[in-house]
């Protein structure tokens, strides 16, 4: 049974990575930028990690494990580096196995796991109620059709957890006017309202 789409937080790529790998399911990893980018991401990632005074020499993720290599197949990726390739993605997605899936996993969830969908909106000009809607909506369909459980994971590299606070403009292109306290003044709302149509907080991180 499909679940409620779901909003989950990560501070770190490795930290999703792990918790993906730890629920043993199939999974669609789409990547919101370039393997390039993704791949300097986990790499500074696993840095600070290992620069820790408690961490071990070798990120445990480095480590070619009977488990760690057997879940990891269970992961596939896919990098969309811009909000036109996502939703095109979207458009024609199946399911991690499709049609050919074993009737033995017919009856085991499936995850669509999206990494940093909102802050792929934040250089176009659809950063705003009408463009995240659009984007969102179109994910919980996908996951809808394709019988998956979807979960978004904004990362905190570049927006922190005040990531839900930003206020938007309600339509796509519209006039933004810095207030005096830095932040853009006209009528709009906060990220979190607009992505609380369709999906639930993870309540560590509401």
């Amino acid at each position: 049974m499909v679940s409620t789409p779901s909003i989950a937080f990560c501070d770190l790529v490795t930290d999703l990575l792990q918790q993906l790998l730890n629920t043993c399911k199939n999974t669609r990893l789409i990547i919101c930028g370039t393997r390039t980018e993704f791949l300097i991401q986990l790499s500074a990632a696993i840095r600070t990690q290992s620069s820790e005074p408690n961490a071990e020499t070798r990120h445990h993720l480095l480590t070619k494990t009977i488990g760690l290599l057997a879940n990891s197949s269970k992961i596939q990726l896919a990098f969309c580096p811009s909000l036109e390739s996502l939703r095109a993605y979207l458009a024609v997605f199946t399911s991690v196995h499709g049609a050919g899936m074993e009737a033995e996993n017919l009856d085991r969830s499936q995850v669509l796991a999206i990494l940093d969908l909102v802050a792929l909106h934040a250089t176009t000009t659809e950063f705003s109620a009408q463009g995240l809607s659009r984007t969102l909506a179109t994910a919980v369909e996908t996951a809808s059709r394709a019988q998956m459980d979807l979960v978004l994971y904004p990362s905190s590299s570049d927006w922190g957890s005040g990531l839900w606070d930003t206020q938007v403009p309600l339509l796509n292109g519209s006039l933004r006017i810095r207030s005096e306290d830095g932040g853009w003044g006209g009528r709009g709302l906060p990220i979190k309202r607009v992505a609380e149509r369709w999906f639930e907080f993870d309540q560590n991180d509401a």
